[in-house]
């Protein structure tokens, strides 16, 4: 099987274990991206990121993220911020999938992160699945060519340190067998009211 295809397999079960048993987080996940959508976040990342790996676009070109219940809220000052909605977290440990403008935004704060941490981020990482509270860890895809886009962990309090899997296709895979088995490392999932929560063992 190609990296696609695992990716497409593993995803489509995850996606289909949601519509079937947590109808409510189910509505959180956005429809494909489109030709659109791909092209802004090629366009965005630039020439550092010559090209989206492919199995990347696959993955959003089946679900461009799970922040469809997101809103926004306007704070005294004007300012205008995001609002993340419970159900957008459809992974262990409060992580949602982020949509190709998610990922150029999320991409261009952890780069600014870098310039005060150096060594923290890279431009050829590219943010995909992260952290609900938007707070700087999560899983980023390595797309600088050398690697077979392998995926790294990121953590907060040790922002040097990375545990690399094999692929997209594997991390997503381990939250489908995560589901299919009850239990996803220390936590399990269950529903409530239609909703999909993760809860520590």
């Amino acid at each position: 099987m190609s990296e696609i295809e695992e990716v497409r397999a593993a995803w489509g079960w995850i996606a289909r274990w949601i519509t079937a048993n947590a109808p409510s987080t189910a509505q959180a996940l956005r429809g494909p991206a489109t030709d659109e959508d791909i092209a802004g976040l090629r366009d965005a990342l630039g020439f550092e990121v010559p090209d989206v790996p492919d199995v990347l676009e696959a993955l959003l070109r089946t679900n461009n993220g799970s922040g469809a219940k997101d809103t926004t809220q306007t704070l005294p000052s004007g300012r205008v911020v995001p609002v993340r909605h419970l159900d957008s977290a459809i992974f262990p440990f409060g992580k949602v999938l982020l949509g190709c403008e998610e990922i150029v935004e999320t991409h261009a704060q952890l780069l600014d992160v870098a310039q005060e941490a150096e060594g923290y981020w890279e431009p050829h990482l590219i943010p995909v699945i992260w952290d609900f509270e938007r707070a700087y860890y999560g899983y980023a895809l390595d797309a600088s060519g050398s690697s077979g886009f392998r995926v790294l962990h990121y953590a907060e309090v040790s922002p040097n340190e990375t545990d690399p899997t094999t692929s997209l296709g594997e991390l997503l895979r381990s939250f489908a067998d995560g589901m299919d088995r009850g239990n996803w490392d220390v936590q399990r999932p269950q529903v409530e009211n239609g909703s999909l929560r993760w809860r520590e063992e």
